[in-house]
């Protein structure tokens, strides 16, 4: 079943990045080929994770079970590439976005920390690293969210729909975490690697998506404000 699930994680990412490559190459200008870029990297570097995975490697046996740490290479690489992607759409200011970049790195690696503990060690690690996910889920939720709304009024439902589908999905890694045998040990290594697997491609590979359809808002938006604009003027 692991084995399984981690091919279909290196087809499913591969498909992202090729499909937003192909994006980047044909983009009608530099802000879309930044955007696709960057959800290019998302995929790309998620796809050499599961690649490695599938082939047997980044996993070794720490206090007497299988870890993959492979995985927080890869989430540590990936998870600001998919922040910026959100305060690139946003224009967020640079001491947000440098805010919420540092609350993530220490998101991952206290749970990296966690992952490699023993019990009970490993618990006060999440906690710790629980916390910081609070405090990255605040900056989104309070600064990051009224800043982007002020920028763009007129596409606010887009912007709520991009966060809120973001952090439900980030909100579930942890949860799934307690309950793999690195927490609670209530799912197998197969189970704890199909959901790993899902939240993954949902938010990598969907959210991608999602950010292109949230970039088209804006630009519809943008013309149209345009469009009136130049009717005012023209009467």
């Amino acid at each position: 079943m692991t084995f399984i699930w981690q091919w279909l994680g290196v087809i499913g990412m591969s498909f992202g990045a090729i499909a937003f490559g192909m994006g980047a190459h044909n983009a009608k200008n530099q802000r879309w080929q930044i955007l696709y870029m960057l959800n290019f990297f998302v995929c790309a570097i998620a796809a050499g994770l599961y690649l490695s995975m599938a082939l047997g490697q980044g996993v070794e046996f720490i206090n007497g079970r299988p870890t993959f740490w492979v995985r927080y290479i890869s989430w540590f690489i990936s998870t600001p590439l998919l922040l910026l992607i959100l305060t690139y759409l946003g224009k967020t200011d640079l001491a947000i976005t440098a805010s919420l970049l540092g609350a993530n790195a220490y998101t991952i690696v206290t749970g990296f920390v966690a992952t490699i503990s023993p019990y009970p060690v490993n618990y006060i690690w999440y906690v710790v690293s629980c916390a910081a996910y609070f405090a990255t889920v605040h900056l989104l939720l309070n600064q990051y969210r009224r800043q982007a709304e002020r920028t763009f009024p007129r596409v606010v439902s887009a912007f709520r729909r991009l966060l809120g589908i973001h952090l439900i999905l980030w909100t579930l890694y942890p949860i799934v975490w307690i309950f793999s045998p690195a927490g609670f040990n209530f799912l197998n290594l197969g189970w704890e690697t199909m959901f790993f697997t899902l939240l993954d491609l949902a938010s990598k590979v969907g959210f991608g998506f999602l950010s292109l359809q949230t970039m088209s808002a804006i630009e519809t938006t943008r013309q149209k404000a345009k469009t009136a604009s130049s009717l005012v003027v023209f009467r």
